[in-house]
Parts: structure tokens; sequence; C-alpha cells
């Protein structure tokens, strides 16, 4: 038969000893909680990470964009100022040329007709009139060489314009977004198992009764 003694200190041993299961299980399952809780937050964390990045590569591509437009809308107008300059020109060069070659003609017309008033025949006379008809022939074939340079280097210059507006587009490029990888949600831990605190419990109740 058992003593007294020894049966409390039994039951105190079988007693403490669940307890102690009981309180490591806690432990176990804060334990789990905890390292999952710090998981989630650091998760989440770098899902804001990952969307402010997003936000902000889209950012300077929208403001990259609209540095382009502007730069675009300036090219094409500076484009179009200096084409309706140089076609300006070269429309003054061919009325000045006009005017000129017209000015020319009436007065070899007048130089002729004063000629031919005189009344007076012969070689000489003849003479005279070719040496004007020669003259004015010789200025308008001036006037339409030197408007034929005066046209090409106009063309020239519209190229040239033209290699200036391509090169201020050139400059600005559109911003290429850098990739943002989302973060991977991480594996979290299961939440521990009853059965070996059950079993370590029901050992310590074991022994104490025994």
């Amino acid at each position: 038969m058992c003593e007294p003694v020894s049966i409390t200190l039994g039951v105190l041993t079988a007693g403490l000893g669940i307890a102690q299961s009981v309180a490591s299980y806690q432990q176990a399952t804060q334990n789990v909680e905890t390292a999952n809780a710090q998981a989630q937050q650091a998760y989440n964390f770098q899902q804001i990470q990952a969307g402010s990045a997003r936000a902000f590569e889209q950012l300077r591509a929208q403001q990259q964009e609209a540095i382009m437009e502007q730069n675009r809308f300036l090219a094409d107008r500076a484009y179009e100022n200096d084409i309706s300059q140089l076609n300006l020109r070269l429309m003054q060069e061919q009325e000045a040329v006009a005017q000129k070659a017209r000015q020319t003609a009436l007065q070899g017309a007048q130089a002729r007709g004063e000629i031919r008033a005189t009344g007076r025949l012969g070689a000489t006379v003849d003479n005279l009139i070719a040496d004007y008809y020669r003259q004015q022939a010789a200025f308008d074939y001036a006037s339409e060489r030197n408007l034929a340079f005066t046209t090409a280097q106009v063309q020239q210059q519209k190229m040239g314009a033209a290699a200036q507006r391509g090169s201020r587009l050139a400059s600005q490029q559109p911003y290429l977004q850098q990739p943002v990888i989302d973060p991977i949600e991480p594996i979290y831990q299961s939440a521990p198992s009853s059965t070996p605190y059950i079993l370590q419990g029901a050992a310590a109740a074991l022994s104490g009764v025994q």
C-alpha cells in the first residue's frame, strides 16, 4: 500500500509534467504564429515596395513622354518656320528675277524702237538691234542661272532643316521602364502537432502514479 506522501508527490509530479507539456505546446504554437506573422508582415512590406517601384517607373515613363511631346511640338514648329522662311526667300528671288527680266525686256524693246524710229537702214542698224537681243539673252541666261543656284541652295537648306528636326526629335527617347518583380509569398509554418506534447504529458502522469 502506497504511503500518502508518495501518492501526493506522484500526483504533483504528474500534474507538473502535464503542465509543462501544455506550456511547451502553447509556446511552440506561439512561436509558429509569431514567425508566420513576421513573414506576412515582411511580405506585405515587399508588396508595397514593389507597387511603389512600379508606380515610380510608370511616372518616369509618363514624364518622358510629356517631354517628348513638347520636344516634338517645338521641333515641328521650328521646322515649319524654317521652311516658310526659305520658301519666302525663294519666292522673293523669283519675283525679283521676273521683275528685272520684264524691265530689261521693256528697255530693250524701247531701245530697238528708238533705233527703228530713226528711219535708218543698213548693217549698222541691224547689228545694233541684234546686239540688244544678245544682251537681253545674256541677261536672261545669267538671271536664270543665278535663280537656279539660289533654288538649289534653298533645297539644300531645306534638307538641313529636316535633318536638324530629326536630330532634335532623336535627342529625346522613350523611357524604358525597369521590370519590377513581385515578391513571392512565403511558405508559412504549420501549426505544431499536439500529439508529442500529449504523449509527453501522459508519460509524466504515468511516471507520477507509479
